[in-house]
């Protein structure tokens, strides 16, 4: 029946295979490689599609991987390794999927198979190759000694190999990392949700040698993806925007003032109850302004005495600071109370309206920060966004943290509403320090 053993193994070793293979080369400006790389995978009777994900490449890569029989997904511009795995995990019409490099120099049906089959064969759903030549710089020196310390269980030998294969349906699920962190991101995310990860041999792997700058780029981006895997980096947002009052702390920080100023309690107390509460704040913190008029700035270092921080609010400010998100104060509180509360270098952005300051005392004057609102002092929905174009920060990346007085103006501008009391579509926390769990 068979002519010798080594095609009654091979007729074994695809017995009881009843899924196919789609093969995804993530490529930039590999036309001299990429070729091969895909004429290696086409004899395999278990890949039913070849896709190269040209990312951007200003050289041939995308007619010399039509010219081998691939399937070519075009990014018009450069957008990284991670997106490029993302857009042919995107493209593939088939369960498993196998990455390979494209300047693979000896890629071959064997190590193809290696990755694959242990898959097809319900084994695990992850697999990663482990190769002939020693652990590449980044490896060895950035992601390894990291792992280590961060994540004790990992004992994968190549744990950065962009030659792997995963079922499609289980990197769905993963939150991959964007940028050349994207195959230890893969790793974690498994490990994380309880998945085997094999490694097998694929024997020698030939790649191109990288200068020293580009794997420097490469060692911070994968350096970043494992501590943001570990929660000591920002991940899945990047900006965190405060109000004042009733977040940062618990009581009114204007009252203080007005007690400061000697303004009387009786205008103090109407301003609760004013209909149009923002309305009528900026003639009451114009009076504050021109009550001080003059007086030396030093007449409010008793606003600490007055005023009552969130326990553990500037320690939660620093670490968050440390973790790498972007911090800012929005409100309709003056900047003095805000910044004698807190050192201002825990802020990025501190936009409220201020006193008017000049050597040392106060002019009488009220700033306003320059965003036009017909009821409201200013509008903290145009703040919030003015900060975010700045920053390069999208919506959902960004977490607001308020109270009910702190309206939709500024809630709306975020993805994630975060607040000391029950409000609808707004996650409740009942200490600042939550937000470390939230942000990680």
């Amino acid at each position: 029946m068979f002519e010798d053993l080594a095609s009654a193994f091979s007729f074994l070793k695809y017995l009881f295979i009843h899924e196919r293979v789609s093969v995804i080369i993530p490529c930039y400006n590999e036309a001299v490689t990429v070729g091969a790389v895909v004429g290696a995978c086409r004899n395999s009777p278990i890949v039913e599609e070849i896709i190269v994900v040209d990312d951007g490449s200003w050289d041939s890569s995308a007619q010399a991987a039509r010219a081998a029989g691939a399937k070519v997904v075009r990014h018009r511009k450069n957008k990284g390794k991670g997106e490029a795995i993302l857009s042919g995990a995107k493209a593939a019409k088939f369960p498993v999927l196998v990455f390979l490099d494209a300047d693979f120099k000896n890629a071959s049906q064997e190590a193809l198979e290696s990755l694959a089959l242990p898959i097809l064969r319900h084994e695990t759903n992850m697999c990663k190759a482990n190769f002939g030549r020693e652990a590449g710089r980044v490896t060895e020196l950035a992601a390894k000694p990291l792992l280590e310390f961060l994540f004790t269980d990992i004992s994968l030998s190549q744990p950065l190999s962009g030659q792997f294969a995963i079922r499609k349906e289980l990197l769905g699920k993963l939150d991959v990392s964007v940028d050349w962190g994207v195959d230890v991101s893969i790793v974690l995310g498994c490990l994380k949700r309880g998945e085997k990860i094999l490694e097998v041999d694929i024997g020698d792997l030939e790649h191109k040698h990288r200068p020293l700058h580009e794997l420097a780029h490469t060692s911070r981006q994968v350096m970043k993806t494992i501590l943001q895997q570990a929660g000591f980096h920002a991940h899945r947002h990047k900006l965190i925007v405060f109000d004042f009052d009733g977040v940062l702390v618990s009581s009114d920080s204007t009252r203080a003032l007005a007690h400061i100023a000697r303004i009387p309690k009786a205008h103090v107390q109407s301003r609760p109850h004013i209909k149009e509460r923002d309305a009528a704040e900026r003639p009451f913190l114009r009076k504050c302004a021109r009550i001080l008029s003059r007086k030396h700035t030093s007449c409010l270092e008793k606003l600490p005495m007055l005023l009552k921080p969130r326990p553990y609010s500037a320690e939660t400010l620093l670490y968050l600071r440390r973790m790498g998100y972007k911090i800012a104060v929005v409100a309709f509180s003056l900047r003095q109370p805000v910044v004698s509360l807190f050192p201002p270098l825990l802020f990025d952005a501190i936009i409220c309206p201020s006193l008017g300051e000049n050597s040392g005392h106060f002019t009488g004057g009220l700033i306003v920060p320059p965003y036009r609102s017909s009821t409201h002092v200013f509008s903290k929905g145009k703040a919030v966004r003015a900060l975010m174009r700045k920053w390069g920060i999208k919506k959902h990346e960004t977490i607001a943290v308020g109270s009910p007085k702190s309206g939709n103006d500024f809630f709306g501008q975020a993805g994630m509403r975060v607040s000391f009391s029950a409000l609808p579509n707004t996650r409740r926390i009942s200490s600042i320090t939550e937000l470390l769990i939230i942000a990680a």
